[in-house]
């Protein structure tokens, strides 16, 4: 009897010693599954966009969330379609489950705290729709749909600057990576990177880079006007042009207005045989007045061996 019942206790002294030892490393192993490590391949940039641009344009349609934030933050927010919350719960975004607007299902994840709650997508179309919604129905977002569909720079900061992430350098984040991929051409209806015409759009090297194309052989202003959906007089006045001007095959044409000066690499030109005022221009996204304004000239003839300055 006596060693039965010392056999017994030391059962039950296992068993609770047991029971003690899950209860202390259970909130550990919770708390290390919660950090959320990433689960799925990391996305190129252009995987992104093939596989969501589609949706990301649809919500601009509808909500006016421009294309390229929607892509920027996508990409950002959920490590390029790798992350836990991307994967697990179609949650591209990062958006928590705190919203009195959300009754659905939730993961939890490590981020400001340990084990906060997240939404649950049933796909994830439903969470591109629910982040549109999201910003446009919550008050603190109502700046930015003031603002211009096109200014990605004042959406990104905007986004930032109205609480969306605790990153101080969120905006920029957003910025470099729409600047470095172009991503803003989704803003524009029915435009790919590369149009139907095979145009290449390019970006100048430069911080806050010009936007431009090489023409085709053949190539002319309202072909190019009417491809990135830009009105042709505009264009004309952009890249200094006339109505007789004659493009030829590999001519930049500008996107934007050019500058005042070029980049701070570049502060000299010694023109060579065949260059004009206009090629140089273009090749610094300079405009020709104030290649003139610099250079103290009344004309914007240039002869071989001629010193520029360019800024």
């Amino acid at each position: 009897m006596q060693a039965t019942g010392t056999t017994f206790c030391k059962k039950c002294l296992v068993l609770v010693s047991f029971a003690l030892l899950q209860l202390c490393f259970s909130p550990l192993m919770s708390a290390k599954k919660a950090k959320c490590p990433p689960m799925g391949p990391r996305m190129t940039v252009e995987e992104y966009c093939e596989k969501y641009s589609k949706m990301a344009r649809e919500q601009m349609r509808k909500h006016g969330v421009p294309a390229s934030i929607t892509l920027a933050q996508g990409i950002l927010e959920s490590g390029y379609g790798s992350s836990y919350l991307a994967v697990v719960a179609n949650n591209h975004f990062g958006i928590k489950a705190y919203s009195r607007n959300w009754k659905g299902p939730t993961v939890l994840c490590d981020d400001d705290a340990a084990n906060e709650p997240f939404c649950k997508f049933g796909s994830v179309a439903e969470g591109y729709e629910y982040h549109s919604t999201f910003l446009k129905t919550n008050p603190r977002y109502a700046p930015l749909f003031k603002l211009d569909i096109r200014d990605y720079e004042s959406w990104a900061n905007g986004l930032k600057a109205c609480g969306y992430a605790t990153n101080p350098k969120y905006g920029t984040l957003l910025i470099n990576l729409i600047e470095a991929n172009h991503l803003d051409v989704y803003d524009i209806p029915n435009s790919t990177k590369v149009t139907t015409a095979k145009r290449t759009l390019y970006v100048t090297s430069a911080k806050r880079g010009l936007k431009y194309v090489r023409c085709l052989k053949g190539d002319d202003l309202a072909a190019i006007a009417k491809a990135y959906h830009v009105n042709e007089r505009t264009l004309r006045r952009w890249n200094d042009l006339t109505k007789r001007s004659v493009l030829k095959e590999n001519d930049i044409i500008y996107l934007q207005a050019k500058r005042n000066k070029a980049p701070k690499e570049f502060t000299i030109h010694r023109v060579k045989a065949g260059e004009s005022m206009w090629s140089i221009s273009q090749l610094y996204g300079v405009t020709i007045k104030s290649l003139m304004r610099r250079n103290k000239l009344v004309s914007a003839t240039v002869h071989e061996g001629q010193v520029l300055r360019l800024r």
